[in-house]
């Protein structure tokens, strides 16, 4: 017979409570495969790799090309070597989170497997919303660029706003003070905007949108077919829950700062709480996630929010 896999006490055969006390590691393994891939920082900052200080040093605006330029050399000329500009040191500590879930001894006399279920998907979403808030908490330092129209309005101008916040980007460049010159950019090239679900339909209603998708390729009118395309202006399209409804972000994924651990997601197995039979006196045995992460955007002038997308 083919194996089954199981991620909840509804799948395959039926799963009791008490299973999970048997097999201590049913519950962090359905926690890690729930959890594989649900942040947003990894979705668009690049991993720095473990740090287990959980001290992060990296500098801020690090300009793209060297102090000097290339000279043209005459025979037997001197070939001078010359430097990197560099960036404003920063640093950015570890933030240690963690959070544990129960089992009790009720649960498992009256197998309340849905209980177990749905303390499980708590601990999934809290987990994503606390990395989601961390995230979006250091873009706060990425440049806005109001759109001239609001989106749920009409005659307004998505196409146009992003490409005009790509544009932006692209023409991001240190300033003399910084050791940039006046013909030198950073050379960013935006590839992602990351919109709250909650603008998907108004952008499927958009008639700056559906223009796009007359003619010979109607099949294809987002309208039609009910979802926006993976990507729009050649950005892949990223959405979060965690993202303010008013306002999207473009950037230039991975370039824009990273993510660092300390300590990586981990899980513990289901334990007893205390010593003695039947989980010790409160009766119950419990699993923990913890994580300890870092994140911090080092190339900031890689993206830029859109705002006013809404009417207020």
């Amino acid at each position: 017979m083919a194996p089954r896999t199981i991620v909840s006490g509804s799948d395959g055969a039926a799963l009791a409570v008490a299973d999970f006390l048997a097999n201590p590691t049913l519950i962090p393994t359905k926690l890690k495969k729930l959890l594989e891939n649900q942040f947003i920082a990894e979705a668009l900052l690049r991993n720095a790799g473990a740090n287990t200080s959980g001290v992060f040093a990296y500098r801020e605006g690090d300009p793209a090309f060297l102090a000097d330029d290339i000279e043209e050399l005459a025979e037997f000329g001197e070939i001078t070597v010359s430097n990197a500009a560099r960036g404003i040191p920063k640093v950015v500590f570890s933030t240690k989170r963690g959070k544990g879930i129960r089992v009790t001894l009720d649960m498992i006399r009256k197998n309340q497997i849905d209980d177990v279920n749905k303390q499980i998907t708590a601990l999934k979403n809290t987990f994503i919303r606390a990395n989601d808030r961390a995230a979006k908490a250091i873009f706060n330092s990425v440049p806005s660029f109001p759109v001239s129209t609001a989106w749920d309005v009409a005659n307004s101008r998505p196409r146009r706003d992003i490409a005009d916040a790509i544009f932006e980007i692209s023409q991001a460049a240190p300033t003399a003070e910084q050791g940039g010159s006046e013909d030198e950019g950073y050379e960013f090239a935006a590839d992602t905007i990351v919109l709250n679900p909650a603008l998907l339909p108004i952008l499927m209603d958009n008639d700056d949108l559906l223009k796009v998708y007359r003619g010979n390729i109607a099949d294809q009118n987002i309208a039609y077919i009910g979802a926006l395309p993976e990507t729009i202006h050649n950005l892949r399209v990223i959405v979060s829950k965690a993202w303010p409804a008013d306002r999207a972000l473009i950037l230039e994924r991975g370039t824009i700062g990273f993510y660092g651990d300390a300590r990586p997601l981990t899980f513990t197995e289901l334990y007893p709480e205390g010593n003695g039979p039947n989980g010790g006196p409160r009766e119950t045995w419990r699993s923990d996630a913890t994580q300890e992460r870092g994140l911090a955007l080092d190339q900031p002038q890689a993206g830029l929010w859109l705002t006013g997308l809404v009417t207020p």
